[in-house]
């Protein structure tokens, strides 16, 4: 049973879990956190005795997370992103401005031009159901859905964006996998994946809602390591491990080139294709906000 005192909790904790996770052993997380081992291991101790079960088992190849585990981090890293957004738009809704609410899966963001207007305020939304959604919008609670849904409803519109057609391979630059020339098919199926899935983007393990084709003999099952709805999740899994992730390659070359993360890509191995289906961008109509909109969506992904 979990604990009733939730007002002692400690919310460090969650932080040293999520670095377990990330890096797969007490060591080397304590390495990252600037901890002694037994400090994390006292962590993890009071994290299990908290939440009243398992959180990680011992294999040949280190520490993994239970599925109580990534859940619990999971939504610890929603919470951040919540946080994170309300303190980044503090100003902007003090000043009396109005804003348009953003309903998208993270690694869209930059779609919208998060670095060019200030006026938007990103949010994740517990998406349920179709016509729930549809209330908040027409309640004004959300002004923009993006992600592989489309909505119906006589005063939302829909527009199709571009697809994501491009996947490449993105591990640490200071991986040992770092230095080879290029990925094989054995190594995409032998080494562990960290994998980014979103409810807005299809199911989980989907890339980014796609399919994958293996023009090969046998069709194996790739070996997930660390699941995230966090994109900044699965770049820190990336930076501070010897795991891949397949990623469209604008998204990756954004975060090796405009924000300098230590990371390096290689194209799929030739047998391996990804097909995604398009992105979509649901807006209430609204001609106060028309122009807005329109101006917003217009970037290129």
């Amino acid at each position: 049973m979990v604990s009733s005192k939730t007002d002692e909790f400690d919310y460090n904790l969650i932080k040293t879990m999520n670095e377990v996770i990330v890096s797969g052993n007490l060591s080397r997380a304590a390495t990252n956190l600037n901890l002694s081992v037994s400090a994390v291991s006292s962590s993890l101790k009071k994290l299990r005795q908290h939440f009243g079960g398992e959180l990680f088992y011992r294999t040949v190849n280190g520490l993994k997370p239970t599925r109580a585990a990534l859940e619990i981090n999971d939504s610890f890293s929603k919470a951040i992103f919540i946080i994170e957004s309300a303190v980044k738009n503090k100003e902007l809704i003090q000043s009396g401005y109005s804003t348009l609410k953003v309903i998208c899966p993270d690694v869209l963001e930059n779609y919208f031009g998060a670095d060019k207007n200030d006026n938007i305020e990103f949010a994740d939304h517990g998406y349920s159901d179709h016509d729930d959604v549809i209330q908040h919008f027409l309640h004004k609670n959300i002004d923009i859905l993006a992600g592989n849904i489309v909505l119906h409803h006589e005063r939302v519109i829909t527009r199709k964006l571009a697809v994501f057609d491009d996947f490449v391979i993105v591990c640490s630059a200071n991986s040992i996998l770092a230095s080879q020339d290029n990925f094989t098919l054995t190594q995409y199926y032998t080494l562990p994946h960290v994998c980014y899935c979103h409810r807005l983007l299809g199911p989980e393990k989907a890339p980014f809602g796609g399919k994958v084709y293996i023009d090969a003999p046998y069709s194996g099952n790739i070996r997930t390591a660390y699941m995230s709805s966090s994109i900044s999740g699965v770049i820190h899994a990336l930076e501070h491990s010897n795991m891949l992730a397949v990623l469209p390659r604008k998204i990756a070359r954004y975060f090796i080139h405009v924000r300098q993360c230590p990371l390096v890509e290689f194209n799929l191995p030739d047998e391996v294709k990804i097909i995604c289906p398009p992105l979509y961008v649901n807006y209430l109509f609204d001609e106060d906000r028309g122009v807005d909109i329109s101006e917003l969506i217009k970037y290129p992904v």
